[in-house]
Formats: C-alpha cells, sequence, structure tokens
C-alpha cells in the first residue's frame, strides 16, 4: 500500500467506498489524534477516548460502500460526537441499572457471598443475550442495555418498528426462559442465607 497524504477529503472518500486500505489509513491517521483529544476532553479517560474513536473508525470502514458524506471532517467529529453521547447515555443506563439491582443484594454479614451471586446472576444474562440470534441480540443490547427507543433502534437498524418490537419480545421471551431456573435457585439461595 502507497501512502496518500497529497489526496484530498474527497479523493479519500472515493477510494475507501471502493474498500481502498491505503485510503482508510491516510482518513486514520489524518484524522485520529484530533477526534482522540475532543473525546478526551469530554471524558477525561485516555481509554475511554482511545476505545470511542477506535469504535468511530471501525464502523466508518464498515460502512465505508454506503457513506454519504460531503465533508469528512465534519462527518468525523459529528460520528465521533454521536459516539460519545451513546456511550455517556450506556454509563447512565448502566448505572441505573447497578443502582435498581443493588437494591435486591441483602446488606448482611453475607455480602461477600450476594455480591458473589449477583456477579453470577450478570455473568449468566451475558451468557443468555449471546445464545440470541445476532439480530435480537444488538435490538436488545440497544434497548435494555443503551436505553433507545424503538424508533431510534429501527432507524438505526434500517428495520421496520414492527420488525424491533417482534425482535425484543423474542429476546425477553428466550431470556426469560433461559434464566427461569438460575433465578429460582439464586432467590432460594439469598433467602436461605
Amino acid at each position: 500500500m502507497q501512502p496518500l497524504p497529497h489526496h484530498s477529503d474527497e479523493e479519500l472518500l472515493k477510494l475507501i467506498r471502493k474498500s481502498d486500505k491505503a485510503a482508510y489509513e491516510e482518513i486514520f491517521h489524518r484524522y485520529w489524534y484530533r477526534l482522540y483529544r475532543m473525546v478526551l476532553k469530554s471524558t477525561g479517560e485516555h481509554e475511554e477516548a482511545e476505545e470511542i474513536v477506535q469504535e468511530l473508525f471501525l464502523k466508518l470502514w464498515k460502512r465505508r460502500e454506503e457513506l454519504k458524506v460531503i465533508n469528512l471532517s465534519h462527518y468525523l467529529l459529528g460520528a465521533a460526537r454521536k459516539q460519545l453521547i451513546d456511550k455517556i447515555r450506556s454509563k447512565i443506563v448502566h448505572q441505573k441499572y447497578w443502582d435498581h439491582y443493588r437494591t435486591f443484594i441483602p446488606t448482611s454479614a453475607n455480602e461477600t457471598d450476594s455480591a458473589v451471586a449477583f456477579d453470577e446472576l450478570n455473568a449468566e444474562i451475558q451468557h443468555a443475550i449471546k445464545q440470541l440470534p445476532e439480530k435480537s441480540q444488538q435490538v436488545f443490547r440497544l434497548n435494555r442495555l443503551e436505553g433507545r427507543s424503538i424508533s431510534e433502534i429501527a432507524q438505526f437498524l434500517k428495520l421496520s418498528e414492527r420488525a424491533i418490537e417482534y425482535h425484543l419480545t423474542q429476546s425477553l421471551k428466550q431470556l426469560r426462559a433461559h434464566l427461569k431456573d438460575y433465578i429460582i435457585s439464586l432467590l432460594l439461595l439469598i433467602w436461605l442465607s
């Protein structure tokens, strides 16, 4: 691959749509640090800023053929802001879930056992989510873990709202079935301790 430092953003966009890896690398080198600094100012955490920018560039590559971008700089800055907002929203939702579930953990001398049980439940939930079909996993995570509405998810995944509702209903049904026995035994264990 030959470096493309003298190409304009427009030329690089045309090349990246044709899966040109050198064009992708040039865009990465041209914009990574600028995007990283912008995200770092908001997060204050190096690892998180790197992760957000990396996700942005991964999405850019995955969607390269369907890109309808006029100004690459504005597109990347806007996408970075959106990615940052999504990450913050996800953290808020995660914290709400943690605060909610923490109320169910007894604050007795048996806190270690309860914390272990909660971690096991969380691991079992993650395992159950991984058993779902890929599209259902995606819909479930966007709705239940990131807090997005059905219409937002439909727009994001380019599916009808009815399809999103179907995936969400099926996901919840499968998760309930998968976790039913585990939750009953966990509640029994907590009640007996």
